[in-house]
């Protein structure tokens, strides 16, 4: 799905944009990006554990977006229908580290993702985090603290990105891109960062899986580069 009449160059028309962990740090820099290259009939999915950081950043770009329509709300985006010409913007807050937040946020995707105008599904698997880095591999012996670092980094991003591909399926014209944000991490291991660079190497290799599975699916590990820790902990 490509531009059409009436729309600026490049920016792509009916979309389904998701992002994850999107309330603060390098996803909420990447909705603003993203925000200005959806075309109409478009919508930007934000999920995240913060309900007013989200609803914020959605005021701030739907002020933004040309044509688009007064938010109504967090949860239920803009008042604008699937043909509208304006960019609406729909939040999710969900902790995707829990069971509870996780199907809420599933749900959430294959509401959206019925909508059969869509021609493009975008899904950006940003979320994640540090995890205590003042704990070195021999201090790591809690298994509950194991596991919910896992469940959150690498489960729900498994969890999402196969609601969201089912959801929408193989429609013809259309196309599909996911999104995993990696880092240095996935490949070279840090001291007392065993939780985050397992957790890299883990995501970047379940993604490798499914490009190999889908070779309809435009799979793409992306490690932005060097920031602080405040970005990381989305």
């Amino acid at each position: 799905a490509g531009s059409g009449p009436g729309q600026g160059p490049g920016r792509w028309a009916a979309t389904a944009c998701v992002v994850t962990g999107a309330s603060r740090g390098f996803g909420r820099s990447l909705a603003r990006l993203l925000a200005p290259q959806l075309g109409p009939g478009s919508v930007l999915m934000l999920l995240a554990r913060s309900a007013d950081a989200l609803a914020e950043l959605a005021t701030e770009l739907r002020a933004g977006a040309t044509g688009s329509a007064t938010g109504s709300g967090p949860e239920t985006g803009t008042e604008s229908g699937p043909g509208s010409s304006g960019l609406r913007v729909q939040c999710v807050p969900a902790d995707l580290g829990s069971e509870e937040g996780l199907r809420r946020a599933g749900a959430a995707l294959r509401e959206l993702l019925r909508d059969e105008s869509f021609g493009r599904l975008l899904l950006v698997n940003n979320a994640g985090s540090l995890g205590d880095i003042s704990k070195s591999f021999l201090d790591l012996t809690d298994l509950e603290e194991i596991n919910s670092y896992f469940s959150f980094n690498i489960s729900s991003a498994l969890c999402l990105t196969s609601t969201a591909l089912r959801a929408f399926g193989a429609r013809p014209g259309c196309s599909r891109t996911v999104v995993n944000i990696s880092s240095l991490c996935a490949l070279e291991p840090f001291p007392s960062w065993a939780l985050y660079c397992s957790g890299k190497a883990a995501r970047d290799m379940m993604f490798r899986v499914l490009a190999l599975e889908e070779p309809g699916v435009r799979v793409l590990n992306y490690a932005p580069g060097e920031e602080s820790s405040s970005l990381l902990l989305v």
